[in-house]
């Protein structure tokens, strides 16, 4: 190197050593930048991977997304006007918890947010009677085919040891219109 040969040896030691502290400084503030780009491409590269499979998972249930659509477009009860549906749905619980030796008290009727494609209708109630009873009322309540959803409840002991009482929330979901399909 013709720079090199100009200068004594006490200068070339020091230009060596200039060199060699500029790079250790330079490695000591990129090396850490790219480790951590390396590192969040490395996450993104997951989630994305992670997004990837679940649509190809999605994708693969065509069919049954399909099928399900068609079936909802079919099977969904329209939104009539709020106040029937919701005395509508309150003579179908009564009637329910009924058949399995149920009672039902203090219910309240929710006003509940509208979603982008169904129209919920909801109450709030109190649901006393034997725990099998509850079980099953539950669990007919919940059948696809009659559109409701228990989003909250809570069980205690009532005050008969045989029986438990239920605080709940229903919902029932309507179509919203016909030119909004999910």
């Amino acid at each position: 190197m013709p720079i090199l040969k100009n200068l004594n040896t006490r200068e070339k030691t020091l230009a060596f050593l200039l060199a060699g502290i500029g790079f250790l400084l330079l490695n000591l503030l990129v090396l850490p930048k790219l480790t951590a780009a390396n590192r969040a491409n490395k996450s993104n590269h997951t989630e994305l991977q992670a997004e990837l499979n679940a649509a190809q998972g999605w994708m693969s249930r065509k069919d049954f997304w399909a099928e399900r659509k068609q079936w909802l477009e079919e099977n969904e009860p329209a939104l009539g006007a709020a106040r029937q549906d919701n005395v509508t749905q309150l003579e179908e619980l009564q009637q329910l918890a009924k058949n399995f030796d149920l009672k039902i008290s203090d219910v309240q009727l929710l006003q509940l947010v509208e979603a982008p494609f169904y129209s919920p209708v909801g109450a709030k109630l109190s649901v006393v009677g034997p725990w099998s009873g509850l079980v099953q009322f539950l669990a007919q309540l919940q059948t696809p085919t009659r559109f409701n959803v228990v989003p909250r409840f809570s069980i205690k002991s009532a005050e008969e040891l045989a029986n438990i009482q239920c605080e709940m929330e229903i919902q029932r979901w309507f179509r919203k219109n016909a030119e909004v399909t999910p």
